[in-house]
């Protein structure tokens, strides 16, 4: 977690900010939306979560995380997800299969699904997923909402030779019923593992949206300032880059210099 500031701690800063009496609950409000603005912003390092997931013998679907594993966070599907395996013990014909499997829309998908070739267990093309509803358990039968994966071709599923597939699932968490309090016995006291810098865009954030609220001076200037910091935040944090900022700043230089020898001959 943040080893900075608390919840709690930013609190109190918010409330120095802003003097005018605003009450720790309000504060508390404003600083989990601002996190979760951030959350939606971009795919940040500190949301991805990895698990096992599994396919029985004749089945091609797995339950996408939703929030009922322990110690799982529910998944967000408007993010990127990634799939791997499968794994076997017994999975003679292919071995076990270490790659990623590729994500495809759902229309995609289904042109994976070959009419005259049957592909051996485990070898599958593809995989994408879809929305899983049920009805709760009586009396209220309240409807329960949760994602479902699917891999493609069905030909490749799992036989009793070779027992249920393990497959490693990553995807970055749903933060947007996220509610921190400032106490650790409601909830934990400090935000995902940020980095320090994340706690003062959280305040500034809450400051510009009190200001914006009452009528104060000067929200505009802070929220510019909060939304420009939070972009350098993405660009250092982005967990689906492939090129470090630094690496690619040298590339750059690199590319410039040769330019201008060109230009020199």
């Amino acid at each position: 977690m943040s080893n900075l500031l608390s919840v709690s701690a930013m609190v109190t800063e918010c409330q120095s900010r802003v003097p005018i009496g605003l009450s720790s609950a309000f504060w508390v409000k404003k600083l989990n939306e601002g996190f979760r603005w951030i959350s939606q912003k971009g795919n940040f390092v500190w949301d991805t979560q990895g698990l096992y997931v599994s396919t029985p013998v004749g089945y091609t679907t797995f339950d996408i995380p939703n929030g009922t594993i322990a110690g799982f966070p529910a998944c967000d599907p408007g993010k990127p997800m990634y799939l791997s395996g499968p794994v076997s013990s017994t999975l003679a014909q292919t071995g076990n299969v270490f790659s990623t499997i590729p994500y495809k829309p759902w229309d995609e998908s289904l042109e994976q699904q070959y009419a005259e070739v049957v592909a051996p267990p485990g070898l599958f093309s593809c995989w994408t997923f879809a929305t899983n509803f049920t009805t709760g358990a009586g009396p209220t039968f309240t409807p329960l909402y949760s994602y479902k994966g699917y891999l493609y071709p069905h030909s490749a599923a799992a036989t009793s030779a070779t027992g249920a597939f393990t497959f490693t699932f990553a995807y970055h968490t749903d933060v947007s019923g996220v509610e921190y309090a400032t106490t650790a016995t409601a909830t934990a006291p400090n935000y995902f593992p940020t980095p320090n810098s994340f706690d003062n865009l959280l305040i500034e954030l809450a400051e510009a949206e009190a200001r914006r609220i009452y009528g104060l001076a000067g929200f505009e200037m802070i929220q510019k300032r909060a939304e420009s910091a939070i972009v350098n935040l993405l660009d250092s944090y982005r967990s689906t880059k492939n090129v470090l900022s630094g690496l690619t700043d040298q590339q750059k230089q690199v590319s410039e210099k040769k330019m201008m020898a060109q230009e020199r001959a």
